[in-house]
């Protein structure tokens, strides 16, 4: 009986293990930072998305580490949990989760950027309506 009850227990484990992470992919770190498309420092940034030009627009400028910024996402169809996770791409420090509200045809969220030891932070911010991804992130950099 202890048996069966100690096999059921690893079960309920690893099912819960897939049910509350079932986007969690292996991270890899890189180690060069290349040259960025657009500068989330300096201005709104445009990601194309389902035939759709998607605004991604980060404040204050330029972005610092431990304060809050507003995120402004524009022009993104209707998700009703829409989330984003932030993680670091050259140190993983672990997710910084972002919940949006709908304000007129903008998403908007507050978030706090994570201090490290690395002058320039990669960051991935990546969106997700509930637990499912949206296939729909940008990257930029948030210098120390």
């Amino acid at each position: 009986m202890k048996k069966l009850i100690f096999l059921l227990v690893i079960i309920a484990i690893f099912a819960s293990l897939f049910y509350f992470y079932p986007n969690s992919k292996k991270r890899e770190l890189i180690t060069t930072l290349t040259p960025l498309s657009c500068d989330l420092n300096v201005s709104e940034c445009e990601v194309d998305y389902n035939d759709k030009k998607i605004i991604f627009d980060l404040s204050p400028k330029p972005l610092k580490t431990l304060e809050e910024t507003k995120v402004i996402i524009k022009n993104l169809e209707d998700f009703p949990k829409l989330n984003a996770r932030l993680y670091g791409l050259n140190m993983y420090m672990g997710d910084i989760v972002g919940e949006f509200e709908k304000i007129d045809n903008a998403y908007i969220a507050d978030i706090v950027f994570s201090a490290c030891t690395e002058n320039t932070m990669r960051y991935r911010l990546e969106l997700f309506n509930d637990n499912k991804s949206l296939d729909l992130s940008i990257d930029f950099d948030v210098r120390r």
